[in-house]
């Protein structure tokens, strides 16, 4: 259940271009001029899978700052409720996300 009360429903099966690894974090998402902060369910390389109070649409492009980061380009590729996956603009770097990855 989300910090809203609302339940979200499972996530599609993706097929997977990296290993994800779990990631608890709020971080702040921005798209377009609107702002909120997401939780960060897990992560890998190449994006993320976040949650949202309002559902994000496929394709839009938003960004996302992660601990000790500037922000990331990513872009929506898929939604379901109020979870969604999103696909960094540019991997992270192996040593970033291995920083990242050992932070949880």
């Amino acid at each position: 259940m989300s910090a809203s009360g609302m339940v979200c429903p499972e996530p599609p099966q993706v097929p997977r271009r990296a290993e994800r690894q779990p990631f608890a974090a709020s971080v702040q998402c921005r798209r377009g001029m609107a702002r909120e902060t997401v939780e960060v369910i897990d992560i890998s390389a190449s994006g993320a899978r976040i949650r949202a109070l309002y559902p994000l649409r496929m394709g839009h492009p938003v960004w996302l700052r992660l601990p000790r980061l500037e922000p990331i380009e990513a872009r929506v590729v898929w939604t379901r409720g109020c979870e969604s996956g999103c696909e960094f603009v540019r991997a992270l770097h192996p040593a970033v996300f291995d920083a990242l990855a050992q932070r949880t």
